[in-house]
């Protein structure tokens, strides 16, 4: 293909997609760790057997071998080919209620591929890669589900459309109610700065995690979709002046009651999703044997 073509098509691309990916690196890094610390001797050999030749996404050896450093790869592949971007949400009405068949078309929507992508992961019949490639995808869906504004919709491609600041807090430069959720709300959250890692007590957050799902409760990806829904009606679009389907024409400054309700979600989303992916790898790679045998 041409260079220019090529630039005009990667332009496309981007242009059809989300506008925004929901966590950022730092959010998504600490779900695969949390998980990563979650799971069983035997699902863990088959995460390092599926992952023992990943490819990054110029078709590259990666050489990664864990949940965590796989945990980005549906983001790095945006603009590509293989890029999905329809996966990474479910757009559910935050005002009124849509069967899913009206906000998930043709199943392209995040809950009904987790529940493809769990399928196809367990199938022996997969080919290596495709297994490969349904691992990486649910570990990123399951973190995106999590996240309120990826099962939620004002008229406004769920806060992208929303201009905020953070009372008190320096950001770089204009931001969406949804940027903020997925980067600045994070690194409050976990008390850490740097935006690509996980915090460093990752280990204790595992512990954590595993409390707060065993109290929760594991759910699916469908009732997943109707926490987070719920949290954003209750919590992330609590901003003033909020109005069902209409997206504010000024800026909204979230204040600092705001940001400490939203910080304590944000951290109780990424240890649950962290826990919940855990238990739906070591089901469907390492399923427990029957009593017995």
């Amino acid at each position: 293909m041409h260079p220019l073509r090529r630039l005009a098509s990667a332009l496309l691309l981007s242009l059809c997609a989300p506008l925004a990916a929901a966590w950022g690196p730092q959010g998504h890094r600490t779900v695969g760790a949390i998980a990563d610390r979650l799971l069983t001797p035997p699902a863990h050999a088959a995460v390092l057997t599926l992952l023992a030749g990943d490819l990054d996404k110029f078709g590259a050896p990666s050489g990664r071998t864990t949940l965590e450093a796989v945990a980005v790869w549906a983001d790095e592949i945006r603009g590509t080919p293989a890029d999905r971007p329809r996966w990474h949400y479910d757009d559910i009405p935050l005002c009124g209620g849509a069967p899913r068949e009206r906000y998930c078309p043709d199943g392209q929507c995040n809950t009904a591929q987790l529940e493809r992508l769990s399928a196809l992961l367990r199938d022996p019949r997969a080919t290596a890669r495709e297994r490969n490639e349904a691992l990486k995808w649910l570990v990123h869906l399951v973190a995106d589900i999590h996240q309120p504004l990826h099962a939620a919709d004002n008229h406004d491609h769920g806060g992208n459309e929303v201009t905020v600041v953070l009372a008190g807090v320096r950001t770089r430069g204009r931001e969406s109610l949804h940027r903020v959720w997925d980067n600045e709300l994070v690194t409050l959250a976990l008390h850490s700065r740097n935006r690509q890692q996980p915090p460093a007590n990752i280990a204790a957050l595992a512990v954590e995690a595993r409390s707060l799902a065993g109290d929760a409760g594991q759910g699916s990806p469908e009732s997943w979709a109707v926490e987070s829904n719920n949290l954003a009606r209750n919590v992330a679009y609590t901003y003033p002046g909020f109005a069902c389907n209409i997206v504010p024409q000024g800026t909204v400054v979230l204040d600092a009651a705001y940001q400490q309700q939203a910080e304590a979600l944000v951290r109780e989303r990424l240890l649950l999703a962290g826990a919940r992916l855990a238990a739906v790898v070591n089901q469907t790679l390492a399923p427990a044997r029957s009593a017995g045998r």
